[in-house]
């Protein structure tokens, strides 16, 4: 695909708004959606559509959904924003980013891949098995857990069967006799 279009801000604005639509909707920071296609239509690798996906969801993803999810009145009254309840996780969450951060930035761009990969598949595993609702969470928890073991173990079942993955052949440059 033509870089010149992939990298041209109009595709990167709707791209935007693709990630937008899917975070304001799922209640995601975007990531499950923006990283694998940073990585395979954009590129990037692995760890630069980490810390890619994180700067642009700084300020736009936030905010704009936290008010808008925060003008919703409930019948009962209640907002579907508990500012106290953020506001707690938000510190844990300032502190656990940056070493999860420094943690990305340590393992090795396939590993990280693979990490990324299983944790979607435990998250979309949750999401498919909460649909039976929210007295059966721990059911749920388990089910997706159990699905994240058969996808390490498929994974490990193809690498055995695959044998050892192949080195790319080092060629040295000729020198002019």
């Amino acid at each position: 695909m033509d870089s010149s279009f992939i990298n041209h801000p109009a595709t990167l604005i709707a791209f935007g708004v693709f990630v937008g639509v899917f975070s304001g909707l799922m209640g995601l920071g975007g990531g499950a959606v923006m990283i694998p296609i940073m990585v395979l239509a954009f590129g990037l690798t692995q760890t630069q559509a980490h810390g890619t996906s994180l700067a642009a969801m700084i300020p736009p993803v936030t905010l704009p959904a936290v008010i808008r999810y925060y003008q919703q009145v409930n019948p009962d009254g209640s907002r579907n924003v508990d500012l106290r309840f953020a506001g707690f996780m938000a510190i844990g969450i300032l502190v656990g980013s940056f070493f999860g951060a420094a943690l990305a930035n340590k393992l090795p761009k396939d590993e990280l891949k693979l990490v990324f990969g299983f944790i979607l598949v435990y998250v979309a595993g949750y999401t498919i098995f909460s649909y039976f609702g929210s007295q059966h969470v721990g059911r749920s928890a388990i089910l997706s857990a159990i699905l994240g073991v058969v996808a390490v173990g498929m994974f490990l079942a193809v690498k055995w069967i695959d044998g050892p993955a192949p080195r790319p052949e080092m060629t040295l440059p000729l020198s002019p006799k």
